[in-house]
């Protein structure tokens, strides 16, 4: 009897063992999963990162280019001027699209500035901006931009205001920038532009 139950003890103690072997991990699979997992990872993370800065560039671009519409609309839909600057309603204009905010207003006067009874419309600011988005202006968006009542772009003086905004990521991915281009008649367009990686301001 003993013997028996010493016999059914040692059958119990292998069948045992034999299963916590069979559940666990070998030095050997747990280093080649490792290697696999680490691959993996260096091969998405970067292209993670490229989505990341290509969705920054756009938003920010569609963020700016609404604001280039909402100053145009209103000019046409008050029959007055309006003009879009860089800057915000407690300081004005600015002309320092670095940190994507801006402002449009009534400008009676096409002065460019906020004057005593005109009175800001809108103002927002270009997600990313300042941060890993860059902005920059030439021409007329260096002071501020004024649409008039028939939606024509110019600047203060009275000039033609055909200008560029630039959009920029400092990122590995190509192109890196967007522009929009205001032409004459006020309406925008946008170019991509590849400056490997890097954003010079306009």
């Amino acid at each position: 009897m003993l013997k028996d139950e010493r016999k059914a003890r040692t059958r119990a103690d292998r069948f045992y063992l034999t299963d916590v072997r069979s559940t666990g991990f070998s030095l050997i699979e747990l280093m080649a999963t490792m290697a696999v997992v680490t691959i993996l990872l260096a091969t998405a993370i970067p292209a993670f990162s490229n989505l990341m800065a290509r969705n920054e560039l756009a938003v920010a671009t569609n963020a700016a280019r609404g604001a280039l519409m909402v100053a145009r609309e209103a000019s046409v839909m008050r029959g007055q001027p309006v003009s879009l600057c860089a800057g915000e309603p407690a300081t004005g204009c600015s002309g320092d699209w670095s940190s994507g905010q801006w402002i449009v207003f009534r400008d009676a006067n096409h002065s460019g500035d906020i004057d005593s009874g005109e009175t800001v419309l809108e103002h927002g600011r270009v997600p990313g901006a300042g941060r890993n988005v860059s902005m920059s202006g030439n021409g007329p968006l260096r002071s501020a931009l004024v649409y008039t009542p028939l939606g024509h772009a110019e600047r203060i003086s009275g000039a033609f205001g055909a200008g560029r905004l630039r959009v920029c990521v400092a990122r590995g991915i190509a192109p890196n920038a967007r522009e929009l281009v205001i032409s004459i008649s006020g309406r925008v367009r946008m170019q991509r532009v590849d400056f490997k990686g890097v954003c010079p301001p306009l």
